[in-house]
This record gives structure tokens, sequence and C-alpha cells, in this order.
């Protein structure tokens, strides 16, 4: 397809919503630039497969973070998908969107129109929920919401225990109160993940006017006099050029979508010059702003069947038979079955801690599932303070952007988090979940002091897989983009996913990722209308 009037560059979480959106009219041309595979397989499709396709590089770009002094030196891993759906396509299906609190505050930043009643409207319609009718769900929409096929009895348990230490027991999180405890609900139809790419293309691929490359590695932006006409991609070892009538519209995430601009003389102008990159616009902010959850387990073996403990070879040849009949058992499940949230000082209005609860527990000498079966709860501190950045390591794009992020480089993210995980120690002592307590897992010793947290956090915390804000949106002129997500100085070019937020909502991300681009194709839409 020549000069389409939408070029899409990126088929994550909100590439595929913009790809579907924009082409529905039957009448827009639209090409979608994908650098990864299809994003679509009976195993990507199976929910509990997942665990097998983070750390594949066929599936995963497995990003590696520049050694962090806040936990030690230590280098980790970012999973990413790499395929159409990107990070759906490999998550843990969790669907949350955050708080009222969350999108409120984002409007009080400057960004006008992207209040919780301004973006609710968005997520219901992208919504297809399997609940009954409620004003704060949508029906019939492409992204299938459905609550936990397979139920560990332990979650609710785990519900009643947040309910004994105070926390309250919310009835419908997707309300935007998030303040308590809840069974979440997942991005599943009848046992299958649902991916934004399953979701958004599986019938919009067959429309004459769209037109999906998968392999296609965006190099730069095309820029003549001040605005975004094209962009230069390598495909089969090939390198190609496609101008676009219309806008460019950068989906690759937070850390492909700072680096692609960056790459194209959009960015911070020292750092550009100094990789021999032509400087189109100076913008310091361009890669800054990067944000992620600190993510630490606490793990408890009890007297309950888990689903590590459940993975004999006879066990899994019956989940599997099970999967591939009924799409029932095992197979289906998803690796949060309940969430809380709570406060890490009596004081805070709003929580700060997210709590995500798992029916598993892994061995950390083995690095494997534990033989025992154990539960887990990850504390997030949510939205975390501690801020890093993307930089090029070079000009060329198969080289993978520097990720420098300190995960607890604020102090106050570190104190939150301790006083969350001593919130979680209270939880597994209420009666409810200590009745089948039978022994800790990790930490193997109850730290004694803060000082021996922090220790422990330091030494095993990970990631939530979460990155987002590289390409802040605002209301003042710093800001890389504006509320109708055009970059600044440069026409013609949106930036459209999870790297726009000004900060993180107290949600893991892929719910709020298809929000913004269901919001931003509309925001295109009426732009090309009223044009």
């Amino acid at each position: 397809m020549t000069e389409p009037d939408f070029l899409i560059v990126g088929g994550g979480s909100a590439g595929c919503v913009l790809a579907n959106r924009l082409s529905e009219d039957g009448r827009s041309k639209v090409v979608l630039l994908e650098a990864g595979g299809d994003g679509d397989s009976y195993f990507i499709r199976m929910p509990a497969f997942a665990a097998k396709l983070i750390g594949n590089p066929a599936y995963d770009w497995l990003y590696q973070t520049e050694p962090d002094p806040s936990i030690g030196g230590r280098q980790l891993f970012w999973s990413s998908g790499k395929m159409l759906g990107g990070g759906s396509g490999i998550n843990g299906m969790v669907y949350i969107r955050g708080s009222r609190h969350d999108y409120d505050g984002w409007a009080a930043m400057g960004c006008a129109g992207w209040g919780w009643n301004d973006v609710l409207p968005y997520f219901k319609k992208s919504e297809d929920f399997d609940g009954p009718m409620s004003e704060n769900h949508g029906k019939g929409g492409p992204l299938s919401v459905e609550q936990l096929r397979i139920k560990h009895p332990l979650a609710d348990v785990f519900v009643q225990a947040c309910r004994e230490i105070g926390l309250r027991e919310v009835e419908d999180y997707s309300s935007g109160d998030v303040d308590g405890a809840f069974i979440n609900y997942l991005t599943q139809t009848s046992g299958e993940r649902c991916s934004s790419a399953r979701a958004n293309l599986n019938m919009a691929r067959r429309r004459d006017n769209l037109c999906l490359v998968t392999g296609a590695v965006a190099d730069s932006i095309l820029i003549e006099q001040g605005r975004a006409v094209g962009v230069r991609y390598r495909h089969q070892g090939a390198v190609h050029e496609l101008r676009c009538r219309g806008e460019v519209i950068l989906s690759a995430g937070a850390i492909q979508s700072p680096a692609l601009l960056m790459r194209s003389g959009i960015g911070p102008a020292e750092h550009l010059q100094g990789l021999g990159i032509q400087v189109m616009r100076d913008v310091p902010e361009a890669g800054r702003n990067l944000q992620e959850h600190a993510s630490f387990p606490i793990s408890y073996f009890v007297d309950v069947p888990t689903y590590n403990a459940m993975q004999k070879p006879w066990q899994l040849a019956d989940h599997l038979v099970r999967y591939a009949v009924a799409r029932r058992g095992m197979m289906t499940t998803a690796p949060v079955h309940a969430m809380a949230f709570l406060r890490s000082s009596p004081e805070l209005a709003h929580p700060d801690i997210k709590l995500q609860f798992g029916p598993y527990c892994y061995d950390l000498e083995k690095r494997s599932m534990h033989e025992r079966p154990g539960v887990s709860v990850f504390t997030n501190v949510s939205p975390p303070r501690s801020r890093g950045e993307i930089r090029l390591r070079s000009a060329d794009p198969v080289d993978a952007p520097v990720i420098d992020h300190r995960l607890f480089g604020d102090a106050a993210d570190m104190a939150a988090i301790i006083r969350g995980l001593k919130g979680v120690e209270q939880i597994f002592k209420a009666p409810a979940l200590a009745r089948h307590v039978r022994g800790r897992n990790i930490p193997a010793e109850k730290p004694r002091s803060d000082d021996e947290w922090a220790d422990q956090v330091r030494a095993f915390a990970g990631v939530g897989y979460h990155p987002v804000g590289t390409c802040r949106m605002g209301g003042d002129g710093a800001s890389v983009v504006d509320p109708e997500l055009r970059v600044r100085g440069i026409s013609g070019l949106r930036v459209i996913d999870a790297s726009i937020m000004p900060q993180m909502p107290a949600a893991n991300t892929n719910a709020p990722s298809i929000m913004i681009g269901e919001k931003g194709a509309d925001l295109v839409s009426r732009n090309m209308r009223s044009g």
C-alpha cells in the first residue's frame, strides 16, 4: 500500500487498537509496521504458556537495563512482547484500569480531556464484559474481559484476610475505586488469552484498506520542513521508505517510541549530536520520566495444593487434555487471582501499595517452581516516585536502547515498599490465611529491622513489566506531546501508547494502554474529519 492516510509504527496494545479503529470506515488507508511476529498461535492463546514465552527471544525483546545502584548494581531483564499485540501477548492478562484519582491527577497536571470521566467512555468502548450490565462496563467491544475461569480457593481467603486487617472489599474495582481488596478480571475469552491483536485485528485484517507488515524494524521518521511525511524501516534485509498522506503515529511503547523519536532527530540535542544525529528539534524530556513497578514477593507454604506443585508429567498431560477438549483447567489460569491496595502510611489520602496474589511459589535456589505448595503476594509501590530514562546506544535501530533506571532512586519508594511488605505479613497472620500457612518461603527468615528488609529488597526485587512515561503528555511546553498526543514542534506526528502517561496509574498497564489507543484513535479521526 503506497502513501496511506495513516502510518502506525508498533503493533502493541495501543497500536492494534489504532489499526482497527482507523481502518473501520473502510476508506482510510492504514499501514501498521510491527517489528515482531504475527502474535497468534495456539501457545500464545494458551494463558498458562506465557511462562514459557517470557524469556524466549522469539517472543520477547528481553531488554537489559544498565547496572542499577539502587539495587546493588544488579542488571534486570525487562520483558516486552515481540509480536502483534505486544505485551498483551505474553502478560498475566490482568484487567485493571486504576483509580479515578489517577486520571483526575493527569488532568490537574495540564492534560485536559484526560480526567476519569473523560477516559471512562474509552475503557467501556474497548470492552466486552462477561458480567452483568453496569454503568462501569462495556458490552460488545473488541476486548473480552471475563471473570476468572478457574479461581484458586485461597484467592477468596486472601480477600477475607485483607478484610480482617481492616481493608475494604471492593465491589467493582473498574468503577475507579481500587481502595481495598478484590478478585480481578482477565483479558480472556472462553479460556483463551484475548490479546489486543486478537481483539482488534482478527476481523480488521480482512479489510482491503489495512496492511499489516510484521518483521519491519523502524529506522527513523522522515521529516520535511517540520512535518512527518513517512517512515524509513528495514524489512527482510532491505531498507524501505514509506510516505504517508496524513499522520505518522508512533505506538512502539515506552522503550522504543522515545528511541525512534531520538533516531529521527527529536530529543535531547546534546545526546543526539554526540551520536552524529541531525537535530530536528531539541526535546530534552524525550526518553525521560521513565517509570516502572519495582516488585518484591512474599511467599509462604500452604496446606492447599497450588499450581506450582501440580506439574508432574501425568498432571501436565491431564491439564493439556482438559485445555484442548474444553478450554478448562490449570492451563487457562493467570498468575494473579486477587489484588489489594493499601496505604503505606495511614495519613495518606489514597493507597500507594499494590498487592497481587498468586496461587504458586518459586524456589529461589533452583530458580524454578517450588515442589511444595505455596502462595505469593507481589508488592509494588504504585505509583512509583523513582524515575529513569531511555537513551540511544547508537543510531542503529538494531542496537537496543539504553535503559537507565533506578528502581529505588527515590528513598521514599524504599520506605513505602518496606511498610507495604510489613502489611503483607499482617495479611498472612490474619486468621483466614494463617490457618493455611505451613512455613515461610521468601524471605526464608523474617527480616528483623528495616535495614534487613531493605537488604532483601535490593537483593531480590524485580519489575512488574509496566514501563511508562518516556514521551510525557502535558499542557506545558516542555512535555513531549500535548493533550491531543501531537509531538510538539513537529506536525503530522503523534505518539499514542503507554509512553505518554505523565504518571503511572494504580494499575497494571495493559488496560490503560488500550484506553489510550481508543482515545487516541478518536482524536486522530476527529482531526481528519475537521481537516
